[in-house]
Parts: structure tokens; C-alpha cells; sequence
């Protein structure tokens, strides 16, 4: 019996040596030129050391449309054009293919894309990360000051 308990203890600090615990998505506020883009926590996370952001609150944020295909969601903002498709590390823009920062996923039924291929692709936008990833900010229409 005690042979066998000391197998078990053994056998469970080596799996949880072996498999560290993936830190928790963490909210991010997200700014559009200044403002509050929407409620906190309600647009953007952190993931796996990448900003994300909710395809469709980016979209009205910039008055843009979307059309929901399959996995895909392709997002028109102005005369640019992209596609980006649930589990896939490869937008589409315009005539182009970019490679993201991590792969764009499906939370609570809601697509999450990279922040900052969003906006500097699709937006035409900057994109300002505070220390730690706490807030971004989306400059789009800077005054010549900032």
C-alpha cells in the first residue's frame, strides 16, 4: 500500500512538472483616437501574448461591413477588403495573404482577430500597447502633435 501511494505522488508531480499551467486571458481597454472604443472587457484580450479583438466591435467601430461565411468573416472597411477565418494564422487583404501574430478563434460564439493586423491592415490606423498590454490605443485621425 505504501508503495503504491508513492507511486501515485511521484506520477503527479511529474505531470504537473510536465505540462506548466497556461496563464489566463486577460482584458485589454482599447481606445479609437482617444475614446473608449466600448465597456471594458467587452472588446479586446489578451491571449497567448497577443491582443485580440472582437471582428464585429471592430467593425462598427469603423463603420465597416461584414459578411459571415462558414468559418470566415470578410470585413470591408473603405476601399480594403480582408478575410480572416476562424483557426487560421492567414488573413487575406485585398489581392494579399498576411501572416498574423497568432491564429484568429471563436470565444462565446464571437470571432477574435489580432489587434494590430486589424488596424494597420484593414484601418489603416496605428497601434499604441501600453507597458504590460493593458490598454491599446488605435490612432487613426492623429493631430500633427500626436
Amino acid at each position: 500500500m505504501k508503495r503504491l501511494a508513492a507511486v501515485l505522488v511521484i506520477t503527479a508531480s511529474l505531470l504537473g512538472a510536465a505540462a506548466p499551467a497556461r496563464a489566463a486571458d486577460r482584458i485589454v481597454a482599447v481606445t479609437l483616437d482617444g475614446r473608449p472604443l466600448d465597456r471594458v472587457g467587452d472588446v479586446a484580450l489578451l491571449h497567448d501574448g497577443v491582443i485580440y479583438a472582437d471582428v464585429v466591435k471592430l467593425v462598427k467601430a469603423f463603420d465597416g461591413l461584414l459578411t459571415f461565411q462558414g468559418k470566415a468573416v470578410v470585413v470591408s472597411i473603405g476601399t480594403t477588403t480582408g478575410t480572416f477565418t476562424a483557426g487560421s494564422r492567414t488573413a487575406k487583404v485585398n489581392d494579399g495573404a498576411v501572416t498574423m501574430r497568432g491564429t484568429a478563434f471563436m470565444r462565446d460564439g464571437d470571432l477574435y482577430v489580432p489587434l494590430d493586423t486589424f488596424v494597420t491592415r484593414l484601418a489603416g490606423g496605428k497601434l499604441r500597447v501600453a507597458p504590460g498590454a493593458s490598454r491599446a490605443d488605435i490612432v487613426v485621425n492623429a493631430s500633427p502633435t500626436s
